[in-house]
């Protein structure tokens, strides 16, 4: 039976799971954010749940518009000082993205330099203990660190994946083994879709954080049925696809997407970054007041989301 929950109740809910620091923010329907979740001139932090960890509210997304940008030279080493300057903390990888290009990225000019201010992730699609402890060794080299903040099992849409993962040889005991002997600090995983496969991973995975669909066509089934279970158990929440890999925008801007995600009880929005002007747009969104529930409600009316006219490309079968 699906848990039904008012908008209102997120925000309620979200100062358990996202900190007593947004009190403020969560308990009214627009304020700004206090200078004391301001870092530098930077960007509100926000609590990743049972983590622990206060990480920007904005992620450095790593996944395909990062590794589709090509840079003149030296702009990539760049652009990460700039992001650390205007104060991204959290940085998302994963194997899979541009076959490693995201992690050897960060592993020339992030890892070398401010390993200690940021929240490092990445993620694997190996499913058997074997497969995961292979990818783990490759992502700590690549990315140049002994250690990272999250690792997280990647694209769980299919019961085949969570059968596997939760087998007598299956990955989930390599994520276990790893944050037992600290190597990973926090494990996690991602999905696209609300079904048989993304529930199950709830029951059978003791994770700390989630990464999953949420914006403004609320089609994913996330906000009703996610985003409750995640808050009652202190799991860290990251938004992805905020603007469906840009097939959202039109009725309404970018800009509003990702204030309508930013709105929701969710640590970050992990937003793909493709140069100066997408890192410089969302730090400035997340400077922004948060979005009152009549706001948000209208930005959700005015997109006019129809799944019969347009697709989203990150839905999986």
């Amino acid at each position: 039976m699906k848990r039904k929950i008012s908008r209102r109740n997120f925000i309620s809910k979200s100062v358990l799971g996202v900190g007593a620091m947004n009190l403020m923010h969560c308990a009214k329907e627009k304020t700004d954010f206090t200078t004391s979740n301001i870092i530098n001139g930077g960007i509100p932090k926000r609590k990743l749940g049972r983590t622990g960890r206060m990480v920007s509210c904005i992620g450095f997304g790593g996944g395909s518009r990062y590794t589709s940008w090509v840079p003149q030279e030296g702009d990539a080493e760049k652009l990460i000082h700039y992001a650390i300057k205007l104060g991204i903390t959290y940085f998302d990888a994963a194997r899979a993205y541009g076959g490693g290009k995201t992690e050897k990225r960060y592993g020339r000019y992030l890892t070398p330099n401010y390993r200690n201010q940021i929240f490092l992730t990445s993620k694997t699609q190996k499913r058997t203990y074997d497969g995961v402890m292979e990818d783990i060794e490759i992502s700590l080299k690549l990315l140049k660190t002994d250690y990272l903040d999250l690792y997280c099992m990647h694209g769980i849409d299919r019961m085949s994946d969570v059968e596997t993962l939760s087998g007598s040889s299956g990955g989930y005991k390599a994520y276990v083994k790893l944050k037992d002997e600290g190597v990973v600090q926090n494990i996690g995983f991602s999905y696209h879709k609300w079904n048989e496969a993304s529930q199950q991973s709830f029951e059978r995975f003791d994770v700390d954080s989630v990464l999953c669909p949420l914006n403004a066509s609320r089609n994913s089934g996330n906000e009703e049925n996610m985003i409750p279970m995640a808050l009652e158990r202190d799991i860290g929440i990251i938004a992805i696809k905020t603007t469906g890999q840009n097939a959202l925008i039109g009725n309404v801007t970018g800009a509003d997407l990702i204030r309508y995600a930013l709105s929701l009880p969710i640590a970050l929005a992990s937003v793909g970054i493709d140069g100066y002007t997408t890192l410089e747009s969302c730090v400035e969104i997340a400077r922004e007041s948060v979005l009152s529930e009549v706001e948000a409600e209208k930005i959700h009316k005015k997109l006019a989301f129809d799944p019969k006219k347009t697709r989203l490309p990150y839905f999986q079968g």
